[in-house]
């Protein structure tokens, strides 16, 4: 019975002592690396990288104010419209369209200011005023597209760099090792994670805003339809 209650209390200590060594092994090799260190680690890679998400963040919050601003519709603004010019009153109707800081107003805007010519060039007007409104709303998109191709590309040859000067050192220290190599690429690795980020979220916001105004101007064109009918209706 002692030699059997020995056996236990050894085996109970074995275990023990593997399952705590196991414990402290599992822990130091999934420990997350540091993110402070591995973009610090980036070089000046890591810098044109965070200028890039700032332009980037800039306009996404620019863009994102103006847009929404711009594509407002006032389904009541034909009422208006219609409402003025019934009582003969261009002119109240231009006013409020002019005070109403939206695409709609200024393009409705625009074919009031051409009554008196005939309907094709009132709606010619209109579309070139349409165009401009959109291009405005496009304007500065060019930079998130910009910015969602080239932040991929800065990241990838920073890790290339990156892989270089690693191999360099190998050559000069004569050192091949796992450790090594993987000890400084997992590191300049980090480049290229964070050029994909960035270039992902510069990519949709520019999708998200291109679709905006896609759906904006089909209702503008709608817009537009109902003030050209409105005025063949009304014969002015």
């Amino acid at each position: 019975m002692q030699l059997l209650s020995l056996i236990l209390q050894t085996t109970t200590t074995v275990v023990d002592s593997a399952a705590k060594t196991g414990a402290d092994t599992t822990a130091t090799e999934h420990a997350s690396p540091d993110i402070l260190f591995l973009m610090s680690q980036g070089g000046v890679v890591m810098i044109f990288l965070a200028l890039c998400l700032v332009i980037s963040i800039y306009f996404i919050i620019e863009r994102f104010i103006y847009i929404n601003g711009r594509s407002k519709i006032d389904y009541n603004l034909m009422n208006v419209v219609r409402d003025n010019l019934k009582d003969n009153k261009l002119e109240s109707a231009l006013t409020y369209c002019e005070r109403t800081h939206t695409a709609q107003s200024q393009v409705i805007a625009t074919g009031l200011r051409f009554i008196g010519s005939n309907v094709r060039e009132i709606e010619s007007a209109m579309e070139v005023k349409a165009n401009v409104e959109l291009s405005a709303m496009e304007s500065n998109l060019n930079f998130l597209s910009l910015i969602s191709r080239i932040a991929p590309m800065l990241g990838f040859v920073g890790t290339i760099w990156g892989v270089i000067n690693i191999f360099y050192s190998i050559s000069v220290d004569n050192n091949l090792s796992i450790g090594a190599i993987s000890g400084g690429l997992y590191v300049k690795m980090v480049t290229s994670f964070a050029g994909l980020l960035v270039g992902i979220l510069s990519y949709i916001p520019h999708q998200l805003y291109l679709r905006k105004i896609d759906r904006f101007d089909e209702r503008l064109q709608e817009q537009k339809l109902n003030y050209l009918e409105l005025l063949i209706k009304s014969n002015i």
